[in-house]
């Protein structure tokens, strides 16, 4: 089918002007999406072509009103159904009375990490499992993304007329030009911003927070909006960037945390001793199994473990 007509049928689909089989025909497109592909648009050459490229916020809007779909996710992949249409993880629909808006996810797979550059040439480091989310609005008036769920890594560019903002939840780091870590997982009770060099701002919903220099973090707790600063040495906080885990006096809730970032596995134990221990390693993460790593760990304190798909049993 040529691109005109596809992107007919899709204003129709939208639009709630199609029939059953011009449905399905839309539904296997959505099925065939491979959304576990980074966007590439931080390659120079596809830079422009993006641009061009524009989706309506209101596009939620009208899928969201057209029908009700069981999952959520179908409804946040129809905003990206161009795919589909010009074979890429992008897609355009053109309103000549609105200003276009595109939206822009990345996903760093699980047990990879994924580094690439962003329209202004900030460099970004996704942790295993990491998505990030911005759209074409970006670098208009500010450099505005948001921290949809992970860990992630930013060399800003600096510009001191275009501030660089991450927000992860209700939190938001602010800064000019810098290099700092935001780690925000849904099933951890603090967000943490972490400075490798320069400054940032952070801020909650209500107000500024605090400002942060180089080697000091913030952990924000989630649940009442307290927050402490201490200082956090850049090794440890960073050896995931470079693919190394580096461990060194970690809690068991920290290594369990560790390891269910970067290969998805879920470490547990009903052990007060194994749960008071703390754990000392280096391993590079894309020579070594999690398997082996728990081999390794299990060997150096002589515990014992049992592997039950991605669940870890300490004992």
């Amino acid at each position: 089918m040529k691109l005109h007509n596809r992107l007919k049928l899709l204003r129709h689909y939208l639009a709630g002007k199609t029939n059953k089989e011009q449905d399905k025909l839309v539904d296997d497109w959505y099925h065939s999406v491979d959304d576990t592909k980074p966007i590439g648009l931080w390659q120079q050459e596809g830079k422009r072509s993006a641009i061009k490229g524009s989706i309506h916020l209101q596009i939620l809007e009208q899928i969201s009103q057209k029908k009700v779909v069981p999952m959520r996710g179908r409804i946040v992949a129809a905003a990206c159904m161009a795919s589909l249409l010009i074979g890429a993880s992008w897609f355009f629909l053109v309103n000549h009375d609105k200003q276009p808006v595109t939206c822009f996810t990345i996903t760093a797979p699980s047990g990879e990490i994924r580094q690439f550059l962003l329209p202004d040439s900030t460099q970004v480091w996704l942790k295993s499992g990491t998505t990030i989310q911005y759209s074409s609005q970006y670098g208009k008036q500010n450099r505005r993304l948001d921290l949809i769920e992970g860990e992630a890594f930013f060399e800003v560019k600096n510009d001191e007329t275009r501030p660089f903002i991450v927000k992860a939840g209700k939190l938001e780091t602010k800064v000019l030009g810098t290099a700092f870590n935001v780690q925000a997982y849904r099933n951890r009770p603090a967000i943490q911003v972490w400075v490798q060099q320069g400054r940032v701002q952070v801020s909650d919903s209500v107000q500024v927070l605090t400002e942060l220099s180089k080697g000091k973090r913030l952990q924000w707790n989630i649940n009442d909006g307290h927050f402490r600063v201490d200082s956090l040495h850049w090794k440890q906080a960073l050896g995931w960037r470079d693919g190394i885990l580096l461990l060194e006096a970690a809690t068991f809730s920290e290594l369990a945390n560790e390891l269910q970032g970067i290969y998805g596995v879920t470490l547990v134990t009903s052990d007060v001793n194994i749960r008071n221990q703390h754990y000392d390693a280096k391993f590079f993460i894309r020579k070594t199994s999690v398997s082996d790593i728990i081999a390794t760990l299990a060997e150096v304190h002589g515990i014992r473990y049992k592997i039950q798909g991605k669940t870890i049993t300490l004992y």
